[in-house]
C-alpha cells in the first residue's frame, strides 16, 4: 500500500486498485550453495512464464499488473529478472516441470531476453502477458524481492479462494484496507479452511497436452 507504488499502479490500471492474493516474497540464495538435487520453483532460476498462467480462467478478462520490487539490489550477477518485451496480449500454453510452470517449448523461439536490473527500493512493472524469467544468482549473497500483483477492484483475482483487499479507491476511500493484522488473520483462517477440504487446483495447466509431450 505504499503511496508511491500505488501511484504508479494507478497510472497503469486506474484508481480502483485491489491487492491480488497471488504475491510472494522471493529469497534467492547463491547458486553455489544450493544442492544440485534442488528443483523447486524459484530457488535457483525461474523459468520463462507469463503471470496470467498462474491464475485460473476466471481472471482471463481481468486488468492486472505485476510490481516486482527489489529489496536488495537486483543485478545480472545475483539473478535479476529478464523480460521479453513487445506486443503480447494473449496467453500461450505452459507446462509444469520439476514443480515449475514454464512456457511450452514450442513457444520459446520468439523470446528475446533482456535483463532488468533494479536498485534496492526500485520496481519493475509489467502486464500479466509479459514473458519473464530470472537469471541464476552467481554472487555470494542472497537476493530478496517482493512479487506483488494488483487488479482492478471488482474483477476476478484468479485465486478466488484466497483473500484480497482494496489497496486504493478514489471513489470509495473508506473501503481501503490498512490493518495488516486483520489481513494476516484472513490468511490464517483461509489456510485452516482449505486444509480441511478437498484440494482445489490452483493452476490451469498440466503436462497432459500434446505441446508438453
Amino acid at each position: 500500500t505504499h503511496p508511491g507504488l500505488l501511484d504508479t499502479v494507478e497510472q497503469l490500471i486506474g484508481p480502483e486498485i485491489t491487492s491480488n492474493p497471488i504475491q510472494h516474497t522471493r529469497i534467492k540464495p547463491p547458486a553455489a550453495t544450493v544442492p544440485e538435487t534442488e528443483t523447486r520453483s524459484h530457488i535457483v532460476e525461474t523459468d520463462w512464464h507469463q503471470d496470467m498462467s498462474v491464475t485460473l480462467e476466471e481472471a482471463d478478462n481481468t486488468t492486472m499488473v505485476t510490481a516486482w520490487v527489489a529489496v536488495t539490489d537486483a543485478t545480472v550477477e545475483n539473478g535479476c529478472l529478464q523480460v521479453s518485451p513487445g506486443s503480447r496480449d494473449r496467453l500461450v500454453p505452459h507446462c509444469t516441470d520439476a514443480e515449475q510452470i514454464r512456457v511450452a517449448e514450442m513457444f520459446m523461439s520468439d523470446l528475446e531476453p533482456i535483463p532488468a536490473p533494479v536498485k534496492s527500493g526500485g520496481a519493475v512493472f509489467f502486464n500479466p502477458y509479459t514473458p519473464h524469467a530470472s537469471l541464476p544468482n552467481l554472487s555470494d549473497s542472497f537476493r530478496w524481492s517482493f512479487d506483488l500483483r494488483y487488479n482492478v477492484s471488482g474483477q476476478p483475482t484468479g485465486r478466488s479462494l484466497f483473500p484480497d483487499f482494496v489497496a486504493r479507491s478514489r471513489s470509495q476511500p473508506w473501503t481501503e484496507f490498512r490493518d495488516w493484522r486483520k489481513w494476516l488473520h484472513r490468511w490464517q483462517e483461509t489456510r485452516t479452511l482449505l486444509a480441511n477440504e478437498t484440494h482445489t487446483l490452483q493452476h490451469r495447466w498440466d503436462n497432459g497436452a500434446p505441446y508438453c509431450a
